[in-house]
């Protein structure tokens, strides 16, 4: 199952539907269905398959962050909701407060939680893909499709998606519009009708693809995106036919309009 990348933290909030109480500071977002939270990990805390979520005399205990933590995990440890770990690397893991290097967003752990007040701890019992811990707290079911969630409306996207000016240009994509047409697809490639090829988690494999590049000032919507199967994307962008296949997919995805939500 393929996800986007390199989802930063609150990012990963937002697809678990767990809006944390301020983005710059909060360690950790309860959902907002209270089917599950999620908790900031450290990479370089981990001990022996464990993790320690508060701590007695510690100097950050003070922060903002610390007594929102202690309010979540009240929460959770009253109410038996799922705990889930998102492991993070630490810029300098002597810092204080620390700065995030990269965020291990493909899968989650696993939290069984154990203590109280200020001896908490999270022994970790297993991964879970992102994807799948998003099914399972927002209560979707589980699909023969890649997206990132099953969508009930069809999302409005950005006619002139953002673009982040960092040393070059970078499209700020909407995660919506590509799990909306995933799931659209339903795992069968939207050109030629083929199935993806089975991952190991037994959904099909199919990939979104903007038919007029964003690069080259095209929309992000669902207009302008197709689900393909592997071969026939790598086609569109490096085949000898790409311009005629462009052209198909936008009358297929005209064809495809009838059944779009309204």
């Amino acid at each position: 199952m393929k996800t986007e990348k390199h989802l930063g933290r609150n990012q990963v909030f937002e697809l678990l539907g767990a809006k944390p109480t301020n983005p710059r500071w909060s360690w950790c977002a309860l959902a907002q269905n209270r089917r599950g939270a999620v908790f900031t990990i450290w990479e370089d805390e981990i001990t022996h398959g464990r993790s320690r979520l508060t701590w007695r005399h510690y100097e950050a205990q003070n922060r903002p962050g610390a007594s929102d933590k202690a309010r979540i995990l009240a929460i959770v440890l009253k109410g038996n909701i799922p705990a889930y770990g998102l492991i993070c690397v630490a810029v300098d893991p002597t810092a204080s407060p620390r700065r995030i290097k990269e965020v291990k967003s493909q899968f989650l752990v696993r939290l069984k939680i154990e203590g109280e007040s200020d001896e908490i701890y999270a022994e970790h019992v297993g991964k879970v893909h992102v994807l799948e811990a998003a099914r399972e707290i927002l209560g979707y079911p589980q699909e023969n499709q890649d997206g990132l969630v099953d969508l009930t409306q069809a999302p409005t996207g950005n006619v002139t998606p953002d673009r982040a000016l960092s040393i070059g240009t970078r499209v700020i994509r909407d995660p919506k519009v590509r799990a909306f047409v995933l799931r659209r697809a339903g795992g069968k490639c939207e050109y030629c009708g083929e199935l993806g090829f089975k991952t190991a988690s037994q959904t099909h494999y199919v990939e979104a693809h903007h038919i007029i590049s964003l690069a080259d000032a095209g929309k992000d919507t669902l207009d302008n995106v197709i689900a393909l199967c592997p071969k026939h994307h790598r086609e569109a962008h490096f085949g000898a036919e790409a311009e005629r296949l462009e052209q198909e997919f936008v009358e297929r995805i005209k064809a495809l309009a009838s059944v779009l939500p309204k």
